[in-house]
């Protein structure tokens, strides 16, 4: 493991790109060429802001980190030319590059960045380049009101290109953009933003996932649009628990970066990271989306508009077909009739939402730890001929998730839809993005896994297969990239099936383990081992951090919970739960495991017995010692606590819970408080009720919002 940056200050590093082995990161003031395989600055583009701009910006009244140049945007162009956007201390400019003979870079051009890169460098925004065209989602403004789709030729000094409509919520409402990609046709913007359908029905603030689809040959409208969209399109994302409740993961975190397919199938999927929008309940899920799906839904989905009824818009789907169809493709949008492009304004939001592709999520984690990236590395072969998706999911405390998508396998012996492999510890701060690195060969020993964070970008090893000694470790591990060699008693990377190997996806059994492992099977704990950072292996690795329990199963999808400390005598056990066994360990360990496991379970059959007896005892003790009188009072004539009056006079215990307060009934109603401060009293309010509800001061049509949980 490889890590490149530095701890003292924070650079808002940013993974733009990748050119062949090489990295292209941006942070404040630079842009950084790395090279993959020695992790070490190949070359760099120097670019500070200005000390008038940065005074500007100071006045502003900015804080002094944030008024640098930080690089948000970097695109190369089909020749050696680069072009690099960045903040300018909340003056968004880019410069184009050419790359010379001798490896430096000359500046040919500058222009402002309005559109293009953010202000701030905190804001999440997307880009893509496309050919002489460049796509991207953020803020054109100062304070981030004005957010916007927009695409320009960035050839040219002065291009106002087309933009989603200003000032108009049924385009954009307050989004945070997460990603974009595009295909032959479209270009796919993926963003969460303030549910308008929700606000204008009256039913409060809510968020919604979404992805805007554009078409590639979209210049325009006709002369009073030519700086609008004519084809843009968006539709609700559904992530959720299904049931006659679902539970909705509506704040998409992040997509994979690029478009993947699951198993043997045809299907190009998009795996996304979503948060649960409710405050205090802490879920993190993983969702995947077929392209298909997506580009069915915006072909055939009805719309929806406002409507007015009784003073109050709605958000109501559309009920008369119309002969315009907004986000169909056209050789010229230019021209197409003012009527279309006026219905395909008014019309942007699909009624449909777009379905998970395996209807549950593929993931439910709950826990200290919130997925903020992922990346797939699609259909890796195993042992037992099936193609499986590993996951890489990264956190906001710096960790990493390795697990295996077993979604649609139709394998009896599969009891949930995925599994987690091991958790991998790298850095203190949030992953801010997570790409998967293959080199030209292909092989696992030269492919990598890229996280970058704030301050720092690391470099990971696909898999960690050399840290587990023990065919049984190996094994129950389930991870596709590791397998046991039955001929060199190694557990390797399985870069091809030439060999004899055990490997168990599915139940993580090893059958042609022998009976030692048979029996460390029976004394294991189902939990995902965790590494740490180091390359040195640790001892005992089940009390590195609170890590989660047990994986449970929830409409047949994987949650996995905070695990728990396992017990000394349970980690020395060759179970997964003591991950990294340490290089010194006596290789005699294997054989003694079945001694070890016998005096774990006799000394736990004798303390049963023993306690049987203690506890036998003190019950007969305790019954003689109840028929003797007692010299002390009577727990009821012990002294009471003494209270002012029936109201409870600390405001903080006036409070139910963080959203409600405690209703303002008269203290004629309240119960009298027991003599003993443990007994309950229940009043019967039944008769009480009309004067009670005679007495509130809310309006009778006062309509109240409900919350489940």
């Amino acid at each position: 493991m490889l890590r490149f940056g530095n701890s003292s200050t924070s650079d808002y590093f940013k993974l733009l790109d990748l050119d062949g082995d090489h990295l292209l990161i941006g942070a404040r003031d630079v842009v950084y060429n790395i090279s993959v395989r020695t992790f070490l600055e190949v070359h760099s583009i120097r670019w500070p802001s200005k000390k008038s701009v940065i005074n500007e910006c100071l006045m502003k009244g900015k804080p002094k980190d944030a008024c640098h140049n930080y690089v948000r945007v970097l695109a190369k162009d089909d020749k050696n030319g680069v072009l690099v956007c960045g903040t300018n201390a909340f003056q968004p400019m880019c410069r184009k590059y050419e790359h010379e003979k001798y490896g430096e870079y000359r500046q040919v051009l500058e222009f402002s960045g309005l559109g293009i890169a953010p202000y701030d460098p905190n804001y999440n925004s997307t880009f893509l380049r496309d050919n002489d065209l460049l796509y991207a989602g953020t803020v054109s403004d100062f304070s981030g009101a004005d957010p916007l789709i927009h695409q320009r030729n960035v050839t040219k000094v002065v291009d106002l290109g087309i933009r989603t409509e200003r000032n108009d919520v049924k385009f954009l409402n307050e989004p945070q953009f997460v990603g974009s990609f595009r295909d032959d046709k479209y270009v796919y913007i993926w963003f969460r933003e303030q549910a308008v359908e929700q606000e204008l029905c009256g039913a409060g603030a809510g968020i919604y996932s979404r992805v805007a689809r554009l078409c590639r040959s979209d210049y325009g409208g006709p002369r009073p649009y030519a700086n609008e969209w004519t084809s843009f399109v968006k539709a609700r994302l559904n992530c959720s628990i299904p049931g006659q409740y679902s539970f909705y993961f509506d704040q998409i975190e992040a997509i994979s970066a690029s478009k993947v397919s699951f198993s043997s199938e045809s299907n190009n999927l998009i795996y996304a990271v979503f948060r649960s929008p409710l405050a205090g309940i802490s879920l993190s899920a993983i969702c995947a989306f077929d392209m298909k799906q997506v580009n069915a839904v915006f072909s055939h989905s009805k719309y929806t508009n406002t409507h007015q009824n009784n003073m109050q818009s709605l958000w109501m789907m559309q009920t008369q077909n119309s002969k315009f169809r907004p986000g169909n493709c056209v050789n010229d949008s230019r021209l197409l009739p003012e009527e279309a492009v006026a219905f395909a304004r008014a019309n942007p939001l699909m009624a449909e939402a777009i379905p998970n592709y395996f209807v549950a999520p593929v993931v439910v984690h709950s826990g200290f730890d919130h997925f903020t990236q992922i990346a797939v590395d699609a259909k890796v072969k195993a042992v037992d001929g099936h193609l499986y998706d590993v996951i890489f999911v990264g956190t906001d405390r710096g960790n990493i998730f390795k697990m295996v998508n077993m979604a649609g396998k139709n394998i009896a012996r599969a009891r949930q839809l995925s599994h987690h492999i091991y958790t991998l510890q790298i850095t203190d701060e949030a992953i801010q993005n997570l790409m998967l690195y293959r080199s030209n060969t292909a092989s696992l020993n030269e492919s990598y896994l890229i996280a970058v964070s704030e301050r720092s970008v690391t470099r990971v090893p696909l898999a960690q297969c050399n840290h587990f000694l023990t065919c049984y470790e190996c094994v129950a591990l389930r991870d596709p990239h590791c397998a046991w060699n039955l001929e060199t008693k190694q557990c390797v990377l399985l870069d091809d099936l030439n060999g004899s190997y055990e490997q168990d996806i599915v139940t993580g059994r090893g059958d042609r383990c022998g009976t030692i492992a048979k029996l460390q099977q029976f004394f294991s704990f189902d939990t995902a081992p965790i590494l740490n950072d180091s390359d040195e292996p640790l001892q005992d690795v089940s009390y590195v951090i609170p890590s989660s329990p047990t994986s449970t199963v929830i409409n047949e999808s994987c949650i996995c919970e905070d695990k728990r400390p396992i017990p000394a005598c349970a980690s020395g056990s060759s179970a997964p739960v003591a991950i990294l066994a340490d290089s010194s360990l006596n290789s005699s360990f294997a054989n003694n495991s079945l001694a070890i496991s016998v005096l774990c379970a006799s000394i736990a059959t004798l303390a049963m017995i023993v306690g049987f007896f203690v506890g036998n005892l003190y019950c007969h003790w305790k019954v003689i010692s109840e028929t003797k009188s007692s010299s002390y009072p009577s727990f009821s004539t012990m002294p009471q606590p003494v209270y002012a009056s029936t109201r409870l006079s600390s405001p903080s215990l006036n409070i139910i819970n963080a959203y409600e307060s405690v209703p303002k009934f008269t203290e004629t109603f309240l119960p009298q408080r027991s003599d003993s401060p443990i007994s309950l009293m229940v009043e019967d309010l039944s008769s009480k009720l009309p004067s009670i509800l005679g007495q509130s001061t809310l309006p009778k049509n006062y309509r109240t919002k409900q919350i489940y949980l």
